[in-house]
């Protein structure tokens, strides 16, 4: 009996995969169909790509979930599914994690005792992807048998492969995805979360420019992600296989700028003691990426334009040409038109790289992508700290979608680094969830239509109110706790970075993380 009703509810499902309707559409019938069907709290379809699930669908999960990446190797559950080839049943007192404990609205408590189910999607025995079906109640999935549930694994990765092909497909024959198949793309460019118009009309610009050998110029306010759209137009483009080679031009001093840009001949100043390329012989059938191009000096603008303009260079201390192949892209925060006019950059030079301008939206301007990206944030910051899962509380997610986000994307990380450390060190039991507390700026949130920014004085006293139920040792610790690994998380847990940026020596650091429990 269950067989023929699950048999009668996929009807319409199996109709949907050869239907016109677009994959976001069929993907959340699936799951809708799938709660009506198997009465469950909540579910997802993923995508399997470079060994993670990608949430394509959810279904009674936060929305910040869209925006995480699930690594196999930090998910035992998602390991076990991804390895099994078949239906996976977790029994309902398993003690391994789930991937979604914190992450059920309205049921934020620790989900030890549930029922769970992973459906590998498989073809031609290969992984591409899986669902997820959790539900509270133990015994929820009791009366389904395997060949129900493989009915709906059957049809939900024939939906995926669809979706997978048509992509294929249009993307071979150079067609451009119409709006409603773009709601949500399967090929995500690298890390560029977002499905807010902006970004979506971002990733289309992308995808039309990106196979060709146009120069670029990307604009945006820092902090926005300019370094990630380089990476996805080098990466789409024919040159994928060469190098991309990263100059910023902001850190380049005079004296050795041009050497950095076309390289040298040994004896051509001194310290020029052997043969070197520059980034643009580095970059040779390959892309140069160009950050910060509006802090480059007049005289070095003069013989970038040259380069660009007869494809040579010449080594400094060297009269040869060198021939090379390289595909610009730039970027820059400042606004060209207006150094252009100031005369602070030269017009030639910024018509040559701007031949495609792209324009990279602020933070503020893309909507829910700010909870997309809070939630990816929060995975890969969980990766870090070593713990099985950081959930953003509802009134979080509300706080962060309303402040203004100066620093935009770059800021967002950096907060939510802080906030996990922060909360972690005020649970130490899991899973964490990120209060509107944990959060530096909580106070500017408040009321943003009429209350004043706060000043770093009351900032700092809202700070010391946190520690003030701590004795002042604990609070020093804490507060060095807290500090040092903020900073230890920016540094990509790099020892060497950290302790430069905090002024101290690198053995000093290890043995200070030591005792504060950070090592």
């Amino acid at each position: 009996m269950v067989t023929e009703q699950v048999g009668k509810a996929w009807v319409q499902v199996a109709l949907d995969i050869t239907s016109g309707i677009s994959d976001q559409d069929r993907f959340d019938r699936l799951l809708a169909t799938i709660r009506q069907t198997l009465k469950c709290d909540a579910s997802a379809l993923l995508l399997f790509r470079d060994q993670q699930f990608v949430p394509l669908a959810i279904n009674g999960l936060s929305e910040d979930v869209l925006g995480r990446r699930f690594d196999v190797q930090q998910h035992p559950r998602l390991e076990a599914i991804a390895r099994a080839g078949d239906i996976v049943r977790f029994p309902s007192d398993s003690d391994i994690p789930d991937p979604y404990d914190g992450l059920i609205p309205n049921h934020e408590e620790e989900l030890k005792v549930h029922s769970c189910i992973g459906l590998p999607l498989m073809l031609d025995d290969r992984l591409i992807g899986a669902v997820t079906i959790d539900a509270f109640d133990p015994t929820q999935f009791e009366r389904f048998k395997d060949d129900d549930l493989r009915i709906i694994s059957a049809l939900a990765a024939s939906s995926l492969n669809t979706a997978l092909l048509m992509e294929q497909l249009e993307r071979t024959a150079g067609v451009e995805a119409s709006a409603s198949r773009r709601s949500r793309t399967l090929n995500q460019q690298g890390d560029m979360i977002g499905q807010s118009p902006s970004m979506l009309a971002l990733k289309s610009q992308i995808d039309a420019v990106a196979d060709t050998d146009l120069s670029v110029l990307i604009m945006g306010e820092t902090g926005v992600g300019k370094e990630l759209v380089a990476n996805a137009l080098h990466r789409q483009s024919g040159r994928a296989e060469n190098a991309l080679v990263y100059l910023n031009c902001a850190a380049l001093p005079e004296s050795v700028a041009e050497s950095e840009l076309f390289g040298h001949v040994k004896g051509a100043f001194t310290g020029a003691i052997s043969h070197r390329k520059g980034k643009f012989e580095l970059a040779d059938n390959g892309t140069l990426f160009l950050d910060e191009i509006g802090e480059l000096s007049l005289p070095l603008q003069a013989k970038l334009l040259r380069a660009l303009q007869y494809g040579d260079i010449q080594r400094v201390g060297d009269d040869r040409n060198i021939k090379v192949n390289v595909r610009i892209i730039a970027a820059t925060n400042r606004v060209m038109h207006d150094e252009v006019k100031a005369g602070r950059f030269r017009a030639d030079l910024y018509h040559r790289l701007s031949v495609f301008p792209i324009f990279v939206p602020p933070l503020r301007e893309r909507d829910k992508d700010i909870v997309l990206l809070a939630g990816f944030f929060a995975e890969r910051c969980a990766h870090k700290l070593g713990v099985a899962n950081i959930s953003l509380d509802a009134a979080t997610l509300s706080m962060i979608q309303r402040y203004t986000w100066p620093g935009n994307v770059r800021e967002l990380e950096h907060a939510i680094n802080r906030a996990s450390v922060i909360a972690k060190s005020d649970s130490p039991s899991e899973p964490i969830t990120l209060l509107p507390h944990h959060f530096n700026f909580a106070v500017e949130v408040a009321d943003l239509s009429g209350a004043e920014e706060p000043s770093d004085q009351s900032m700092s006293e809202n700070r010391l109110v946190e520690l003030q139920h701590h004795g002042l040792k604990e609070a020093i610790d804490l507060f060095q706790a807290q500090f040092v690994q903020c900073a230890y998380l920016e540094n990509d847990n790099n020892l060497s970075a950290t302790a430069k940026q905090l002024k101290m020596n690198p053995g000093n650091l290890h043995r200070l993380m030591k005792r504060l429990g950070l090592k």
